[in-house]
C-alpha cells in the first residue's frame, strides 16, 4: 500500500477532525430530512384517506336525504360532525340538514346546523351564503334583531343586492318602511338589471313609493 504524501495526511486529517466536530450533526439532519419526507407523504396519506371517507359519508347522506329517511341523514351528519369536522364535507352536512329542516318547516333546528355551519367553515366564499340563509330563517322567526347582526359584516360584491334586499325585508317586517324602501333601492342598484331579482326588487320599491 502506497505511503500518503503530506498534502495526503493533511486532508484526511482535516477531514477526521471536522467530521469528528460536524459528522453527527449532519447525520441527525439528514436523518431529520428524511423523517420530514417520509412524515410529509405519510400525513398526506392520511388526509387523503380521511377526505375519502367523509366524502363517502357525505354522499351516504346525500342518499338517505333523497330517500326521506331522515334519522339516517341526521345519524351521517352528526358523525361528520364529530369525526371529520376539519373537513369541508361536515358543513355541507349541517348545510343540506339545514334544507331538510326548512321543508319539514323545523326552523329551530335550521337556525341550529346553518349557525354551526358558520361557526366552523373555512370558506370565505360560503360564509356569505351561510349568512342570508341563516338570516332568512331568523327572519321567518321574527327575530329581527339577530337577523340584521348576522347581515352586519360586508359582503362579497357577489352578494350586495341580496344582502341588502333581505335587509330591506327584515326591516318591512318590524314595519320600518322608509329604511325599507331606502334598502331595496341599495339593493337595485346593486342587481343586475336582466335578473329576476331586479325586477321583484323595483316592485318592492315602487310598492313602498320608491324612486320618485
Amino acid at each position: 500500500m502506497a505511503a500518503y504524501d503530506l498534502q495526503e495526511q493533511e486532508q484526511i486529517a482535516n477531514l477526521k477532525a471536522f467530521w469528528k466536530s460536524w459528522g453527527t450533526p449532519i447525520v441527525v439532519a439528514l436523518l431529520v430530512g428524511v423523517t420530514a419526507v417520509v412524515g410529509s407523504k405519510l400525513w398526506n396519506g392520511h388526509k387523503q384517506k380521511r377526505a375519502e371517507a367523509a366524502s363517502d359519508l357525505y354522499v351516504g347522506m346525500e342518499k338517505a336525504v333523497k330517500a326521506g329517511d331522515a334519522a339516517k341523514s341526521r345519524a351521517l351528519a352528526l358523525q361528520l360532525r364529530s369525526d371529520y369536522q376539519n373537513t369541508p364535507y361536515a358543513v355541507r352536512a349541517a348545510m343540506m340538514l339545514a334544507q331538510t329542516a326548512i321543508a319539514s318547516k323545523d326552523l329551530k333546528t335550521a337556525q341550529t346546523q346553518l349557525q354551526w355551519a358558520l361557526d366552523n367553515t373555512a370558506e370565505d366564499d360560503l360564509k356569505d351564503l351561510l349568512r342570508l340563509r341563516l338570516a332568512a330563517v331568523q327572519l321567518d322567526q321574527k327575530q329581527y334583531a339577530e337577523a340584521l347582526k348576522t347581515l352586519e359584516n360586508k359582503a362579497d360584491e357577489a352578494y350586495l343586492a341580496l344582502f341588502a334586499d333581505l335587509k330591506g325585508d327584515i326591516l318591512f317586517a318590524e314595519g320600518k318602511t322608509a329604511e325599507a324602501a331606502k334598502s331595496y333601492e341599495i339593493a337595485i342598484n346593486k342587481a343586475d338589471k336582466q335578473s329576476p331579482l331586479h325586477q321583484l326588487l323595483q316592485f318592492k320599491v315602487d310598492a313602498l313609493g320608491g324612486n320618485k
